[in-house]
This record gives structure tokens, C-alpha cells and sequence, in this order.
């Protein structure tokens, strides 16, 4: 009996709180007219642009998901590990003087923010860097200070 008073307590604060709600299931009980729903949005196929012209490879990640590779920075074959959403190629100096890219240190003005904290970075050029048959001139390179 007490479940009873209490469910009939807890439909009458409903009906008070959300009357619009129940005067219109009231009103469709009573003309016994099923309540008209708006129909589902039209379902539209967005078109995938075009992929880019030219020449283009495919790479495989390895087992820990990254993409590794061999590339040719001016002639030299170096081993890469390939960031697709990076702003510029990274490179650290000693690197950087092996591929003939020469920085001189009042170069260092930019900052970047890494796993191990800021360092001190540095903008070049590299004429060609190379991929498979995928080639690029004029590469802006970003040189990390130091080894890392």
C-alpha cells in the first residue's frame, strides 16, 4: 500500500511539474490519435575531395604504430621517423652538420616546446630531401640545439 501512495505521489508532482506533456497525452487518449512524429533527417553523401596530383608512396607503420623510413637529404641516405602532422622537418645540429646544413649559434633564436622542456631551435633550408620517388626542394628544416 505504501508503494501504491507513493507512486500516486510521484505521478501527481510529474503531472504539476510537465503539464503541456501530460494535457497532450491526455488529449491524444481521448481522440485516440497517435501523436505525429517529424520525420529523420535526410541523410546527404559529403564527396571526399580529390586526392592531390603528383607522386606519392605508401608507408606502413611498424609494431609500436610509427612510421620509420629511409630519406635523402642532399645526396645522403638517413633514417627518418615520419611525423604526419609535423610543421617542419627536425633535425638536431650534429645532424644537421652531417647533411651539410651549417647553422651559426646566433641562429638559435626560436623556442620549441618538447617532451623534455623548451629548446633552443634554429630555421634552415635543405635544397632536396627525398623519400622513394617522392621528391621536395627547398625544405624548411627546423635545427634543435644540441643533440637531442
Amino acid at each position: 500500500m505504501t508503494r501504491l501512495l507513493g507512486f500516486a505521489v510521484f505521478a501527481s508532482i510529474v503531472a504539476m511539474a510537465f503539464p503541456s506533456v501530460f494535457e497532450r497525452y491526455r488529449a491524444t487518449l481521448q481522440t485516440g490519435e497517435a501523436e505525429q512524429l517529424t520525420p529523420p533527417a535526410k541523410v546527404v553523401e559529403a564527396k571526399l575531395p580529390a586526392p592531390a596530383s603528383g607522386r606519392g608512396l605508401q608507408l606502413r607503420a611498424g609494431a609500436d604504430g610509427h612510421f620509420r623510413t629511409e630519406a635523402r637529404f642532399e645526396g645522403r641516405i638517413e633514417p627518418v621517423l615520419i611525423d604526419t602532422g609535423a610543421t617542419y622537418v627536425a633535425v638536431n645540429e650534429r645532424t644537421a652538420r652531417r647533411l651539410g646544413i651549417n647553422v651559426p649559434p646566433e641562429a638559435f633564436t626560436g623556442v620549441a616546446q618538447t617532451a623534455n622542456g623548451p629548446m633552443p631551435v634554429a630555421l634552415a633550408k635543405a635544397r632536396r630531401i627525398a623519400i622513394g620517388s617522392v621528391e621536395v626542394r627547398d625544405v624548411d628544416v627546423m635545427v634543435a640545439k644540441g643533440e637531442a
